[in-house]
C-alpha cells in the first residue's frame, strides 16, 4: 500500500483512543481502525 501508512499492533487490538491519538497526530487526513491495523490515507510525505 504505497498511498497509505499503516500501523500494526504486535499484541491486542487497537482500540478507540488509539485511533483518537492517531487522527489527532495526522489532521486532515482519513484515518481508519480495523482491529489490529489502523490505515492513514493519503500517506504522509516524507520531510528531509
Amino acid at each position: 500500500m504505497d498511498n497509505a501508512f499503516v500501523f500494526h499492533s504486535h499484541g491486542d487490538d487497537f482500540d478507540t483512543d488509539d485511533l483518537d491519538l492517531v487522527r489527532r497526530h495526522f489532521p486532515g487526513r482519513h484515518v481508519t481502525l480495523d482491529g489490529d491495523t489502523i490505515t492513514v490515507w493519503p500517506r504522509p510525505r516524507e520531510t528531509r
